[in-house]
């Protein structure tokens, strides 16, 4: 483990001070949340457009923090026994730490990037390389401005090669990520859309990403990408590049053929005049393309590994996901069974104690580390010292080397030899109600612990992507002015998708207020450990009492509601409740009239029960170009509002209407709030406005059964689906009440198989299932998947077969449809 002494960092960073003591500093933390050892930390206090790190200071040093670099001077007497390092940009100065620690590292750095495949690429040269040697590696897919020093600083001194991820999403990003990385060796894997709102071409990007390779030895590419070879050549890195083919015969690495069957992928290859063999477990044309990367820097920089084919054909899978999963008995699991070293655990216990925000008790289910390159003793002496720092309730030890170190854990621990072994021990084991971290490596077999303890009532699945819905969120807030507060609308279990789940990540994103539609909807967020400001925007008078008691926040559309709010506050013995006055400008849609604010002011001035936390109107066009005027009138109106009521309350109010097409559409009169929908979910409401935005939500189901049907017979009820040809006619466990509109049947939509085949509907939609004409598609199998929308195969196909909009798709979606949430 690194570690440097507090003065050294401080001579690093240009700080000249004398220090009472010198404490040893191996973390360095720029997420508050993340703090596990408060003596050994060092805290960034970074500023971005995301928040002001600053303002967890307070906080970190209540914990024991004493070690800070800051930007804001801090006043000494609160803080007697802190050490700050005040320098001019904090983010910057983690990035000097950083390159001054790769200064000292002597193994090869290998600097990857590109728009896609980084991190799937780095975990395959890992696989295929930590068994011969020390692998340091980036930690998930930490290749951003702050990612990027947090993984350098991960790579130990007595590492011998080291890993390193690059990503950018803005012009001139690079040269800082070079400057620090220094690589040895460069591999760029393609160049794509992702980022391109920010750059004038796909030419432009490669280039920029190219940078990473100024100083490079060798860089490794795919030698048939004309775009990367001229941006290579462009750039004066030609000669230093070599690249795999399927074209030259004379490249380092030349791909005779790709034989792809349903579980494994056959690639043969001339690597330097000699023919080889390999087969992976890979089938998808990203990890093949990652894979022959890999064989093309191995080739020339450990050549023994090619040697190895078992290792390839034991490649396991690339998951960067970390899923939640409702299981049995109120469980919730988190599903992390893919990747097993000490990093990642450490990752995953650190996700584990943000997602249990109801302290729920927490449990670890964890198998032996194979092939980790440290001493079993030190190995699990480190995951034991984790895992008390993380107050785990209870472990549960699967593997000989765990059973053997068992003594190093301090909380309950119960050893078991095999995964079979625990399953078979499950009805004397109590999760009820627990948080339950599954972490193990492949060869552990967890998925079948997972399929044991999660709650299936349904085949079909919403899969939810909350790294996409962080992505949208902070899309939305750099639209707006800094400093503009939000209120992300979760109302009707968030548009379908769940709303605890999104309330959690929103509530970890530090978002400014939530919005349900009703109180039983607050209540059970409340009941879930939500405790940010939550708005109820139809709260209904009969609900009043529950309302104050879960402190939640109502709209106030009425002069006759807000007398018997008023009522019910008074009689709780409330004062300055916080409300929210929404006004009638246009749309028609329940408000105060403009005209009504003189009597609203003599009922307010009555009291002391409640207070104006905001006023608000509904835009009723913004996302219609050709009634500008209307919405400006609109806006113009509420403005005319909150200018009086401002001059009489004796106290500041929020005053906001954007929602998200006037996000997008009229940022400048953003206000003091905006109040985020449909975006969030990474739908627009403005056909041509979606750019930048990625799909939250995913729908999928299996194939139950596969008929062969005669030319000439009909299918389901009312016999509508006719059969011309002989045919393979699959059912699929998703109908009406799935919420799947009878429109879309007879051909009148299509799925996709997992070939990629689109295959249409036949017959009319059952309530519980519908069928398929799969006869174009020989991967339709019984139990083979299917895809009804993704982030490629748009939910807008299905809104506007049937004339509505995806807010509605989504938020018909039966809670039979099972959830499951993961980050990337």
């Amino acid at each position: 483990m690194n570690a440097y002494p507090l003065s050294t960092i401080a001579t690093i960073l240009g700080a000249t001070f004398t220090l009472p003591s010198d404490p040893m500093i191996d973390i360095l933390l720029t997420d508050s949340r993340s703090l596990t050892y408060p003596e050994r930390t060092l805290f960034f206090a970074i500023v971005t457009h995301k928040g002001n790190g600053h303002d967890y200071i307070d906080d970190l040093y209540a914990k024991g923090v004493r070690s800070f670099v800051v930007s804001e001077r801090q006043h000494s007497a609160k803080y007697p026994e802190a050490f700050f390092i005040e320098v001019p940009d904090v983010l910057r100065a983690l990035q000097q730490v950083a390159t001054a620690h790769r200064g000292s590292l002597k193994m090869p750095v290998v600097g990857i990037t590109g728009s896609n495949g980084k991190t799937t690429l780095k975990e395959i040269l890992y696989q295929l390389l930590h068994s011969r040697m020390r692998v340091g590696r980036s930690p998930k897919s930490y290749n951003s401005s702050i990612g990027v020093p947090l993984s350098l600083w991960s790579i130990q001194q007595t590492d011998e090669i080291a890993l390193i991820e690059a990503g950018i999403s803005l012009p001139n990003e690079m040269e800082v990520l070079a400057k620090m990385i220094s690589p040895t060796f460069g591999i760029i894997t393609n160049i794509g859309e992702a980022h391109q709102e920010n750059f004038s071409s796909l030419r432009h990007k490669c280039l920029e990403k190219l940078k990473l390779f100024a100083d490079t030895e060798t860089i490794v590419y795919c030698a048939d990408d004309e775009l990367i070879r001229e941006g290579l050549e462009d750039s004066g890195l030609l000669s230093r590049a070599i690249g795999w083919s399927r074209k030259d015969r004379s490249a380092p690495v030349f791909v005779r053929s790709v034989e792809t069957e349903r579980d494994y992928t056959l690639l043969r290859l001339t690597i330097r005049g000699g023919e080889e063999t390999y087969r992976i477990s890979y089938t998808d044309e990203g990890s093949i393309h990652d894979v022959l990367l890999a064989i093309t820097f191995l080739q020339k920089v450990c050549p023994e590994v090619l040697s190895d084919k078992d290792a390839f054909a034991h490649l396991d899978p690339i998951s960067m996901r970390l899923e939640v999963i409702e299981g049995n008995d109120e469980m919730m699991l988190i599903n992390d069974t893919y990747n097993s070293d000490f990093d990642s655990f450490s990752i995953a216990l650190d996700y584990m104690t943000r997602r249990n925000t109801e302290a729920r008790p927490t449990v670890l289910i964890v198998s032996d580390i194979h092939e980790s390159g440290t001493p079993p003793a030190t190995l699990y002496a480190r995951m034991a010292e984790l895992v008390a720092r993380h107050e785990i309730s209870e472990v549960y030890a699967i593997g000989d080397e765990l059973q053997e170190h068992r003594q190093f854990f301090s909380v309950p621990t119960t050893c078991y030899r095999s995964t079979d072994d625990f399953i078979a021990s499950l009805p004397r084991t109590d999760l009820h109600g627990k948080v339950v971290l599954l972490k193990g490596a492949r060869s552990a077999r967890f998925e079948k612990i997972v399929r044991t303890l999660e709650k299936r009532t349904h085949q079909t699945i919403l899969d939810v992507n909350l790294s996409n819905l962080v992505h949208n969120f902070n899309h939305y807030k750099a639209r707006v002015p800094q400093g503009t507060r939000i209120v992300c609308m979760v109302k009707a279990f968030g548009y379908g998708v769940g709303s605890y789940e999104i309330a959690r990540t929103l509530q970890e994103q530090r978002c400014d207020y939530l919005a349900v539609a009703v109180v039983d909807e607050g209540k059970a967020l409340r009941e879930k450990g939500i405790s940010m400001p939550i708005m109820v925007m139809n709260p209904e008078r009969s609900a009043f009492v529950r309302l104050i008691e879960y402190r939640l926040q109502p709209e106030i559309y009425s002069l006759s509601l807000l007398e018997d709010f008023i009522k019910v506050a008074d009689a709780l013995g409330e004062h300055h409740y916080p409300i929210h006055l929404k006004w009638d400008t246009g749309m028609h849609r329940m408000g105060f009239d403009p005209g009504m604010i003189d009597d609203l002011l003599a009922l307010l001035q009555q009291t002391s029960s409640v207070r104006v936390a905001s006023i608000f109107t509904h835009l009723a066009v913004a996302d219609d170009k050709t009634e500008d005027a209307f919405t400006l009138q609109q806006l113009s109106k509420l403005q005319g509002v909150s200018h009086r009521l401002s001059a009489e309350l004796p106290y500041p109010f929020y005053t906001h209407a954007l929602n998200t097409a006037g996000i997008t559409r009229f940022a400048d009169h953003a206000m003091d709030m905006v109040r985020l929908g449909i975006g969030l979910y990474g739908i627009s409401p403005i056909a041509d406005e979606a750019e930048g935005l990625r799909p939250v939500a995913g729908l999928r189901t299996v194939i139950l059964q596969v008929q062969n049907v005669p030319a000439g017979d009909t299918i389901g009820y009312g016999r509508r689906g006719k059969v011309s040809r002989p045919s393979r006619i699959a059912v699929i466990p998703i109908g009406y009440a799935d919420g799947i509109d009878r429109k879309l049947g007879n051909g009148n939509i299509s799925f996709r198989t997992v070939d990629g085949t689109l295959v249409p509907t036949i017959g009319n939609i059952c309530m519980d299932t519908l069928m398929l004409d799969v006869t174009d598609a020989p991967s339709a199998i019984e139990g083979a998947e299917i895809t009804v929308f993704d982030d490629t195969l748009p939910i807008e196909r299905i809104s506007d077969k049937i004339g509505t909009i995806p807010y509605e798709i989504l938020s018909r979606l039966s809670p039979r449809v099972a959830r499951r949430y993961f980050n990337e």
